[in-house]
């Protein structure tokens, strides 16, 4: 009697570890999983933790009233296979679910709505009713335990801390395994799997076992999956540790768009099109202005914070690299993003030196300095990651300048009058005597925000620029380039505070709000 009391009980602790384990693993999956629709921003990362909190809620309550009325065993592990099934469906429906969602939000024609509303509903029909059914586990295991050991609070106590452990676990494994070697939605399907086979383990006896395990891990992993999100031309897919990669032959150009595709990560024209050569005809084409406005010297040491697939280089390469004796050090923390950038976008050249680090370590560890530098690094879409916009940070830069070096860098502002981007220059105020932005035309969300210790003489780019492609992007620097003053009525970003999130969120919110 004792041993089958102990079984019992064994089982049930399983069984809550493998609910805990579950519920994380898949919270951590949700956000990769919609992310090549929707991103991974603040907004979107507070609907995933909203939805699962709010299903968690309720599973407890359910799970404490269904306990009292129908305290069985068979009737816990129903709702667990339940679960268990709808979870395994998910991989296979969010492509339909995420297209009707769109399909209805799209009359409003706002893009961040879309990211905001469009998340929102995505994730709560696919995960609200398979993680209540989990959040029913706890509370029903611990009314079960409480039929077989009068010791409540010990084994309420044991329960959690069992569940907890599981989440723990639930935390790491997918982000450290399973997600960069199985993907995403084979993810998914490995939990859904492992929570079937502990499920099923307590309806069977243990001549189950070899069946089950074989089960769970041979389906979910060699399953072959569908592509993960249709586009135009699309020639390759893939997840890192990181984002969703995507890379598209449209037109004239190859693309590599992340997550959600709203914008392009990197460009190059492909060999039969009509593109100037070395030009793309998005913002990266102004950073060919640098070398004349950083001094003009025969040689020329650029450092890029965000090498991406190596647009930029690849363009100074291509328009520079006989003029000067050019040097270029490319930082890139996407592993991944470095080999497509070598298959896909011809990034390798004699003058690119690449370092797989985070910018700011990057600086922390160099003792080179350089004439420009060059920050294009996003860590969505649309947010600056907080520690490259900081006081410390800038100084760190500074240190790293010639003494008639330029840093530039791409911000995106609704406009000039933007929040964010009056808190990023006045940052830079403070370090730099001097800072302007280049915008190429009014409803551009792209400014180009360059500094420097040296005033920059703009109009003087048509005497300096002997290359008649770059003609147009002198004349647009010459003609729509600003100044910038400290304005007071805004603060500065500080490695302590430095809210990029909060200033983007609320930009886009002002943004949408002004579309109706």
């Amino acid at each position: 009697m004792k041993n089958k009391i102990k079984a019992q009980k064994t089982y049930l602790l399983i069984l809550a570890f493998t609910s805990g384990l579950t519920i994380m693993a898949v919270e951590i999956s949700a956000s990769r999983l919609i992310a090549p629709y929707f991103g991974s921003s603040t907004f979107v990362w507070a609907n995933i933790i909203g939805v699962i909190m709010i299903a968690l809620s309720l599973g407890y309550y359910l799970g404490g009233r269904l306990s009292e009325k129908k305290p069985e065993l068979k009737f816990l592990l129903e709702i667990v296979l339940a679960a268990s099934a709808l979870l395994f469906l998910i991989p296979f429906v969010t492509k339909p679910v995420v297209l009707f969602i769109s399909q209805s939000i799209m009359p409003f024609q706002s893009a961040t709505l879309l990211i905001f509303v469009g998340s929102l509903l995505t994730v709560a029909f696919l995960f609200i009713i398979p993680i209540l059914m989990l959040g029913i586990v706890s509370p029903f295991i611990i009314k079960l335990l409480s039929l077989i050991d009068p010791q409540v609070g010990k084994d309420a106590g044991l329960v959690f801390s069992i569940s907890t452990v599981g989440s723990i676990l639930g935390t790491f494994l997918p982000v450290l395994v399973f997600i960069p070697y199985f993907g995403t939605r084979k993810t998914i399907l490995f939990f859904a799997f492992l929570l079937l086979f502990v499920a099923l383990f307590g309806w069977f006896n243990k001549k189950w076992l070899a069946f089950l395990i074989f089960l769970v891990l041979i389906p979910s992993l060699i399953i072959k999956m569908p592509q993960i999100k249709e586009a135009e031309g699309v020639i390759y897919e893939d997840e890192s540790v990181y984002q969703y990669m995507q890379i598209q032959d449209i037109d004239d150009l190859r693309l590599l768009k992340i997550n959600e595709g709203m914008a392009v990560f990197s460009a190059l024209a492909r060999e039969d099109s009509q593109i100037t050569p070395g030009l793309t005809g998005f913002y990266y084409d102004y950073y060919n202005l640098l070398p004349y406005l950083s001094g003009n010297h025969e040689t020329q040491d650029v450092l890029i914070l965000g090498l991406a697939a190596g647009t930029i280089s690849s363009q100074l390469n291509h328009f520079f690299a006989n003029d000067y004796d050019l040097n270029i050090d490319g930082v890139e923390i996407d592993k991944k993003i470095i080999e497509i950038g070598k298959k896909y976008f011809d990034m390798e050249n004699p003058s690119l030196e690449i370092y797989n680090l985070d910018g700011r370590n990057f600086l922390n560890l160099t003792a080179k300095h350089y004439d420009s530098i060059v920050l294009d690094v996003f860590s969505n879409q649309l947010y600056l990651p907080f520690h490259l916009c900081t006081l410390e940070f800038f100084q760190l830069v500074s240190g790293h300048l010639k003494e008639e070096g330029t840093v530039a860098m791409n911000a995106l502002a609704v406009s000039e009058n933007s929040a964010l981007l009056k808190s990023i220059t006045n940052t830079m105020l403070k370090v730099f005597d001097y800072v302007y932005w280049i915008r190429e035309a009014e409803d551009d969300w792209n400014y180009m925000v360059i500094a420097s210790d040296n005033e920059l003489d703009f109009e003087g780019l048509y005497d300096l620029n002997n290359k008649s492609q770059l003609n147009h992007l002198v004349q647009t620097a010459a003609k729509n380039n600003k100044r910038i003053n400290y304005d007071y009525d805004f603060g500065i970003l500080t490695d302590d505070k430095a809210p990029i999130e909060h200033l983007t969120d609320w930009m886009i919110l002002d943004y949408i709000y002004n579309q109706f």
